[in-house]
C-alpha cells in the first residue's frame, strides 16, 4: 500500500512539472529558456525540489527554475532585428519603441521600481526605459541578484529595458587622448595614442561580459556599446568596432561552449550605440555607415542619436525630416533609433508635438527614449530622480502628445540588406583599421562558467 501511494505521489509530481513546463515552453522566446527562470528570493516547492533531486536535474543556488513555480515566466519576448526594423522574436510583430530615460534613482532597488510604475501609469503605451547608471549592487560582485526583480517588474508592466554597456568608475571610454596611450608589459603608458589603448583603459570588455552575464533578460531590449563617445574621440571609433565584435563573441561562446550553463540557449542580445548630434546630418550619416560597416561580427544592431533638434514645431519637423533622408538612403543593416530625443527647456516647456504620428511621418525611425525623467536640469520632466517628485508641465506635455502617437501596424522587414563599405575618415580624421583593435584577457568573466545562467 505505501509502495502505491508512493507511486501515486510520484506521478502526480510529473503530472505537475509537465503542466508548469508547458507554460515554460509556450512563455519562452524562441531562442532561449530565459523566460523559464525565475531570479531571486524564493525557495522551491518542497516536493518539486525533491523530485528534481531524486531526477538528478541540476540546482543553482539562489536560482529557481520554473518548474518550481510559475514566478519566473517572462511575459514579454525577446526582441530581435531584421533588415532595418525590429521585432517581437516569437509573434513576428514589428516592434515601435516608445520610450523615456530613466532617472539614476539611487541604490534602493524598491525606488527603481516605483519609477516604473510611474511611468506606466502615466503613458499606459510606453513599453521601454532606457537605464543610464545601475545601483551599486547590481555591479557588486559576488552579485546577490539584487536587480533582478527591476526586470521582474518591469516585464509585468510590458516595459522593456536599454541597458549600459559602459561604466563610470570602470567599464569606461576615455575622454581625452592621453587615456588612450598604449600600455607595456609593466603596466605603464606611453604614447601614441590608439584604438587599442582607447578599448583596454577603462576595463570595458570586462563589464560588458558582466552586463551580459548578469541581466540576460527576456526584456533587455539591446545593451548600449557608447554614448556619444564620438564627439570628442572620433578618431579612435575603431575601439567601438572592437568592443562589438568581442561582445558578440563572448554571446557566441556562450551559445555554443559545452561549459556555458546557457549553451544552446544564449541568445546574441542587440548592440546599440547612441552617438551625439554635434555635427549635423552628413556626420551622422558617415557614423552610422561606420558603425553598420563590414560584416554582422563587427556591426552594431541598432544605430541610436541623441538628438535635441525638434526646438518648435516648424524648424524641428524640417529637421528630423532631414535625419529620415538619410537613414531612408543609407537603407543600414540594422535599426535606427532616436535614443534621446527632445531639445533643452531653456526656451521653456516642449510641445512635444514630435511624438503626434511619430511612426507614420517618420517610417525609417524604430522608435525614441524621449530625454529625461530627471538627470539633467535642462531636460527634466520630473523636479526629482525618485517616483515621489512633481512632473513639470515639460512631462505633462509628454504625456498628453503619447495619446496622439499614432498608427503602429507591423510592417514586413523586406529584402536583406547589404552590409555598407567603412568610410576611410570621419570629421577629418583618418580612421585606422578596425582588426587592428586587440581582444584581451579579462579573467573570469570571460570564461564560459560566466555565461549566463539558462
Amino acid at each position: 500500500m505505501a509502495r502505491a501511494m508512493a507511486l501515486a505521489r510520484r506521478l502526480a509530481l510529473f503530472a505537475h512539472i509537465a503542466t508548469l513546463a508547458d507554460v515554460c515552453f509556450a512563455s519562452a522566446p524562441v531562442d532561449g529558456a530565459a523566460g523559464c527562470v525565475a531570479e531571486g528570493a524564493g525557495s522551491q516547492e518542497p516536493d518539486v525540489a525533491e523530485l528534481l533531486q531524486h531526477l538528478g536535474a541540476p540546482t543553482v543556488p539562489g536560482r529557481q527554475t520554473l518548474l518550481a513555480g510559475q514566478q519566473g515566466v517572462f511575459r514579454l519576448n525577446t526582441i530581435e532585428v531584421k533588415g532595418t526594423r525590429l521585432y517581437d522574436s516569437v509573434t513576428g510583430d514589428e516592434f515601435f519603441g516608445v520610450g523615456i530615460g530613466m532617472p539614476n534613482t539611487g541604490d534602493v532597488v524598491k525606488d527603481w521600481i516605483d519609477v516604473l510604475t510611474r511611468i506606466k501609469a502615466l503613458g499606459p503605451n510606453i513599453n521601454t526605459v532606457r537605464v543610464y547608471e545601475l545601483p551599486a549592487c547590481a555591479l557588486a560582485t559576488p552579485y546577490d541578484r539584487c536587480f533582478d526583480v527591476f526586470f521582474q517588474e518591469a516585464d509585468k508592466l510590458g516595459l522593456y529595458v536599454l541597458m549600459p554597456g559602459t561604466g563610470r568608475t570602470w567599464g569606461f571610454w576615455p575622454a581625452v587622448e592621453k587615456e588612450c596611450w598604449e600600455v607595456n608589459s609593466k603596466g605603464e603608458q606611453y604614447p601614441p595614442a590608439t584604438p587599442n589603448g582607447c578599448y583596454r583603459h577603462g576595463g570595458l570588455l570586462g563589464f560588458g561580459q558582466e552586463i551580459v552575464s548578469r541581466f540576460n533578460f527576456p526584456n533587455v531590449l539591446a545593451i548600449v556599446i557608447g554614448n556619444e563617445f564620438d564627439q570628442q574621440m572620433s578618431k579612435y571609433m575603431p575601439a567601438l568596432k572592437g568592443y562589438i565584435r568581442d561582445l558578440k563573441l563572448f554571446m557566441k561562446m556562450c551559445h555554443e561552449n559545452d561549459a556555458s550553463p546557457t549553451k544552446g540557449y544564449m541568445r546574441s542580445i542587440p548592440l546599440m550605440y547612441a552617438s551625439s548630434d554635434a555635427y549635423g546630418d552628413a556626420a551622422d550619416a558617415l557614423k552610422a555607415q561606420y558603425l553598420f560597416c563590414g560584416d554582422k561580427e563587427h556591426s552594431v544592431d541598432i544605430f541610436g542619436l541623441n538628438v535635441e533638434r525638434w526646438c518648435d514645431d516648424t524648424g524641428g519637423k524640417i529637421a528630423y525630416d532631414g535625419i529620415r533622408k538619410w537613414v531612408e538612403e543609407g537603407n543600414f543593416p540594422g535599426a535606427f533609433m532616436f535614443s534621446e530625443m527632445g531639445c533643452h527647456t531653456l526656451a521653456g516647456p516642449r510641445s512635444w508635438h514630435q511624438v503626434h504620428d511619430f511612426f507614420t511621418n517618420f517610417p525609417s525611425f524604430s522608435g525614441f527614449w524621449a530625454y529625461t525623467y530627471n538627470g539633467n536640469k535642462d531636460f527634466d520632466m520630473f523636479d526629482k530622480p525618485n517616483a515621489k517628485g512633481n512632473i513639470e508641465v515639460d512631462g505633462t506635455n509628454f504625456f498628453n502628445s503619447l495619446k496622439k502617437i499614432g498608427d503602429m501596424t507591423s510592417r514586413d522587414p523586406g529584402a536583406t540588406v547589404a552590409y555598407p563599405s567603412c568610410p576611410p575618415e570621419i570629421l577629418g580624421h583618418t580612421l585606422s583599421d578596425y582588426n587592428d583593435v586587440e581582444w584581451y584577457d579579462t579573467g573570469a568573466a570571460g570564461w564560459a562558467q560566466s555565461c549566463p545562467e539558462p
